[in-house]
């Protein structure tokens, strides 16, 4: 009889003592959640699909302005630097805005390069164009004139250039579209087309 009366005693205690586990469990989890809550969906930052990039000579001081739009909303560069899914990187002005701030010395990056990413998917069509909003004149140059532009389409995953093409900016205020490109579903590129029409928006730098 005592055997039994041990027995029962014990169960009851490894029940009391699993119960109380269990709480301490659950109320851990629900601590974990409070501190680090579940992202939303539209806090989880999408990765780049396509990168439209314009490289001119590294030792030019002339700014270029590269431009993206997507039919039915604003073209993104630096005056409109964010129009989902668009997202202007870099506005670069030449050699004027090379130099920056490493643990207290400028330090001088010679390169000139401006770049816009689409995340996230997007179907249809993409323009492109690009800008000489200030071209120096032939008097105050270091580099020659006319300003080669290359501009480099490229589809991230998989990776593949869609195009790379060579243009040259004479003056100031000229813009020259590129050749646009459509996309499908899927995310693949199934045209590259010309255009006419502008993209570049009329305005002064802020």
């Amino acid at each position: 009889m005592s055997y039994n009366h041990r027995g029962g005693s014990n169960l009851a205690f490894n029940d009391l003592l699993f119960n109380v586990l269990i709480g301490f469990v659950m109320l851990f989890v629900i601590a974990f959640l409070l501190i680090n809550p579940i992202a939303k969906e539209g806090d989880i930052p999408s990765k780049a699909e396509f990168l439209v990039t314009a490289d001119w000579p590294d030792e030019s001081d002339d700014d270029i302005d590269l431009w993206v739009q997507l039919p039915g909303f604003k073209s993104v560069g630096f005056s409109n630097k964010q129009q989902a899914p668009l997202h202007l990187a870099r506005d670069d002005l030449g050699t004027s805005n090379d130099s920056i701030n490493i643990d207290g010395q400028i330090t001088i990056l010679k390169i000139n390069t401006e770049t816009i990413t689409m995340r996230g998917p997007w179907t249809g069509d993409v323009r492109v164009a690009i800008h000489g909003y200030s071209i120096k004149p032939l008097a105050k140059r270091t580099t020659e004139l006319p300003v080669p532009v290359i501009i480099t389409v490229t589809k991230v995953n998989p990776y593949r250039v869609i195009y790379k093409k060579t243009v040259y900016v004479e003056r100031n205020g000229q813009a020259i579209n590129l050749p646009g490109f459509s996309i499908d579903k899927e995310g693949k590129v199934t045209n590259i087309f010309k255009y006419d029409g502008k993209i570049v928006p009329r305005g002064p730098r802020p």
